[in-house]
């Protein structure tokens, strides 16, 4: 009956041994996948934060694609990309520049000058350099907050502002 004792003891701390094996295997499993998917949220943001950022600098120029509408400048010795428009009797600035480690956006009367902690901020942003390699070419280089970097070129399609013959 000794024998049997030993058996059953044996049986019971495989059994427990057993158990902590699965538990083990358990959470190495989850820990791996919690990387995994941690990864991969990390590829899909700054993937996001490229595009987006591109995407709304692409927008914006289309948006003032004009003759003599885009231009590059300097705003406290930042680079900056500024787009002009004609409305009504006004002509109006939209200043695209970097400050406080992000893009930011202030539209204002064409002979204004703007205060750059005024500007509305749209997107973290390391660094941006843009400038016209051409009179019809905007070359633009953005390092995103993550420390990856986007380059684009831009190619400026009107040749001059249509008026409408009323």
């Amino acid at each position: 009956m000794d024998f049997r004792k030993e058996r059953h003891v044996v049986d019971l701390l495989f059994v427990i041994a057993l158990l902590f094996l699965f538990a083990f295997s358990a959470i190495m499993l989850i820990a791996l996948g919690a990387d995994v998917y941690q990864k991969n949220v990390d590829t899909t943001q700054i993937n996001y934060d490229r595009r987006t950022a591109s995407a709304y600098l692409i927008q914006k120029v289309r948006q003032a694609d004009a003759e003599g509408s885009v231009r590059t400048d300097t705003l406290n010795g930042t680079p900056a990309l500024v787009l002009t428009k004609h409305v009504g009797d006004r002509d109006y600035a939209t200043w695209l520049y970097l400050f406080d480690g992000s893009l930011r956006e202030q539209l204002l009367r064409a002979d204004m000058t703007p205060d750059p902690a005024a500007g509305q901020e749209i997107l973290p942003l390391h660094a941006m350099e843009a400038e016209m390699t051409d009179a019809h070419l905007l070359s633009v280089h953005l390092e995103l907050a993550s420390g990856e970097s986007e380059d684009f070129c831009l190619g400026i399609r009107s040749e001059a502002e249509k008026e409408d013959a009323s």
